[in-house]
């Protein structure tokens, strides 16, 4: 049977490090790559999207990508957004 196009999984991570899956903080990236490996064996795969702060370092981000990676995960995205800023 035709399964319809998987929720896609967003993993925003903080200037400080710190990962969110969904909204849902995320202790540490072995948590991360488990909960990766189970969402990695479905068919369809769900993609993940990365939204890093604007002040993020990159090793934080690379920590989230080697995780997909590590786990199978095809597709994975940036998602940048641009800063409201006040005036």
């Amino acid at each position: 049977p035709y399964k319809t196009k998987p929720e896609n999984i967003n993993i925003a991570v903080n200037k400080d490090g710190d990962m969110f899956w969904n909204e849902q903080f995320v202790a540490d990236t072995t948590v991360l790559l488990n909960k990766l490996k189970v969402v990695a064996v479905q068919i369809p795969q769900p993609e993940v999207h990365i939204r890093g702060d604007q002040n993020v370092r990159y090793e934080f981000i690379g920590r989230v990508i080697l995780a997909a990676q590590r786990a199978g995960i095809a597709k994975v995205g940036f998602v940048t957004e641009p800063v409201a800023r006040s005036n």
